[in-house]
């Protein structure tokens, strides 16, 4: 049997199977519904439920659970009154079972038990006979994992009231976002929070704030992730007076700069007052990384030794600019890995100036006609545009512009940090049969959009 473009009888263990599978590629018996969404907590033993209308007895029907994103597919195929193990993908060996007595009364759901971050994903519960599918998303999240924020008094400006603030929270799945409220609980302007994935795939989330002292010196930072309903605040009380020791401190938030991968691109840097920079000593550098030297210049050349790997033969400053003072890193052929926040560092003078460099990737998206009702004129749409970052959002949009109801779409995020997008909709065939699928990021600034204009007949 084959994966993918289509199946094959030739070489099929068991003919009825081998017919299921057959049939369960063929566009008119693609779901017409919305995934349901699940949650579970991690090591949880979860039900994804899929009910037959009308209820049947089930225990005798084939039927398949899978996931099409995964080689093989299958999570369970239930035949003759009893699991098939033969194809089943490895991930789910001996933590997925049906319910007989349920089975009798056509719930045809899925127990998967100890559940992974891993098994977060769309299932498909398809029988043959009835002609009957259903789609659930399943989110797996760690259970405890998300930290409480911690903030900290990054820097005071000696010459004004104001205060940087600085917070950071660590261990969270899914990506969460990160939100600074004053003590009337309204949000604060801050600059962008940056993420970061651990090799553990769980998110660690900062920003920094710059507030100015009232006579209610209170501030929360709040972080949230509103797919599993978790919260997390801390609440900090700046005093009314602070050691001048922290004056020395960046007060200023991070610049930001933003490029597309593969661009050339400038982080800003510029001596103030400016100052002939050509024999001094400065360092470009980021405290995420080890080590953290981007570029350092000495006694009028770059110094390579301690350099990292990642930026080696990409980095570059102006020797002219240098002599006017404009000590900004030319950063050639970046790349998603180059995004995070940069510290330019002069010993003397002591100066510093923070950039925040997001990297950014799109593509166009593609529609393809998922499934159609033969009952009545709608259709099933589905939309993908992979080669993302950050993550993006996806709308479905009529032919007026006007906003279509979808399910939430299902973002995917590879090995090379990129995200995937993907989303399915049901439209009613009209006078007016073109529609939209837009993918946007924001912060970068980017949309991409195609229109697919489904046939009267």
């Amino acid at each position: 049997m084959k994966e993918g473009g289509g199946a094959s009888l030739k070489g099929c263990w068991n003919v009825s199977f081998c017919l299921l599978v057959l049939l369960s590629e063929m566009l008119l018996f693609k779901p017409i519904d919305p995934p349901q969404l699940v949650t579970a907590m991690v090591g949880d033993d979860v039900v994804l439920p899929c009910l037959l209308d009308p209820p049947p007895d089930a225990v005798s029907m084939t039927m398949e659970w899978g996931r099409a994103d995964m080689k093989p597919r299958f999570v369970l195929v239930w035949h003759d009154g009893k699991e098939l193990l033969t194809g089943q993908n490895e991930a789910f060996k001996g933590r997925t079972s049906l319910s007989i007595s349920g089975l009798k009364r056509g719930d045809v759901s899925l127990k998967l038990s100890s559940v992974k971050v891993s098994d977060s994903g769309t299932y498909r519960c398809y029988l043959q006979k009835p002609n009957q599918e259903h789609l659930v998303q399943l989110l797996v999240v760690r259970s405890g994992a998300a930290s409480s924020p911690a903030i900290s008094l990054a820097g005071l400006h000696l010459a004004s009231s104001a205060v940087l603030l600085h917070c950071e929270s660590r261990g969270w799945y899914p990506e969460p976002e990160l939100l600074w409220l004053d003590a009337e609980g309204k949000l604060l302007s801050a600059g962008l929070p940056e993420t970061l994935r651990g090799p553990d795939d769980l998110y660690s989330v900062s920003s920094s704030v710059t507030v100015e002292k009232r006579h209610r010196n209170s501030f929360t930072c709040r972080v949230q992730q509103r797919n599993i309903n978790q919260t997390r605040e801390t609440l900090i009380t700046v005093p009314d007076k602070i050691s001048q020791k922290c004056g020395s401190l960046p007060i200023d938030p991070p610049q930001l700069v933003m490029a597309m991968v593969g661009d050339d691109v400038v982080l800003p840097c510029l001596l103030d007052p400016p100052a002939d920079a050509v024999s001094m000593t400065m360092e470009w550098g980021r405290a995420d990384m080890k080590p953290r030297f981007v570029l350092v210049w000495h006694d009028g050349k770059e110094l390579l030794t301690g350099q990292n790997e990642a930026f080696k033969g990409r980095t570059s400053l102006s020797i002219s600019g240098l002599k006017r003072g404009d000590v900004s890193l030319m950063l050639s052929s970046v790349k998603v890995s180059d995004s995070g926040t940069y510290r330019c560092y002069l010993q003397k003078p002591n100066q510093e100036h923070l950039v925040q460099l997001l990297v950014g990737a799109a593509s166009s998206p593609a529609i393809s006609l998922a499934g159609l009702h033969l009952a009545s004129s709608a259709v099933l749409l589905h939309c993908e545009s992979r080669g993302w970052y950050p993550e993006p959002e996806l709308l479905w949009l009529d032919a007026e512009g006007k906003l279509l109801s979808a399910g939430p779409p299902e973002a995917l995020r590879g090995p090379d940090d990129l995200y995937s997008v993907s989303s399915s909709v049901t439209v009613e065939k009209r006078h007016r049969n073109s529609f939209t699928c837009r993918v946007q990021q924001r912060n970068i600034n980017q949309t991409r959009e195609t229109l697919i204009t489904v046939p009267g007949r």
